[in-house]
Formats: C-alpha cells, structure tokens, sequence
C-alpha cells in the first residue's frame, strides 16, 4: 500500500465520520486497523508453529469419496 493509498483512506474516515454523527467509535476503530493492517501487510495468513507436523500444507486425497458417489 502507498503512501497516496493511505492518506486517501485515511481522508474517507475523516470525511466519512465527520459527514455522519450516528458512526459509531467502534466502526472508526475498525476501519483505521483495516488501513494500518493492509499498509503494513498484514494479510490475515495465519501460521502455527509445528503445522508441517500435521500435514496442514499437504494435498488432501479424496479419490475415496469418488468411490463413494458410485455406489
């Protein structure tokens, strides 16, 4: 994300916010996080330590429900 990027988003919650009195401090919080997360990159990806352990990052082999449809 720019810093253009930025500032405009950060300009749409001012005027946003400022234009309509009913947003709430919550709705303002959370989209100044949503600008501070998508600057710094923060893409939600989530990483577990030991995930290599279980065999989250491995293909999934579901050929055995293939022969389940048949029966």
């Amino acid at each position: 994300m720019t810093l253009q990027r930025i500032i405009e988003e950060l300009e749409n919650i001012i005027e946003q916010s400022s234009a309509d009195e009913e947003i709430e401090k919550d709705a303002i919080m959370d989209a100044l996080i949503d600008v501070v997360r998508d600057a710094k990159g923060a893409d939600m990806n989530f990483t577990f330590d030991g995930e290599d352990e279980f065999g989250y990052n491995t293909e999934t082999d579901f050929s055995s429900l293939a022969d389940l449809e048949d029966n």
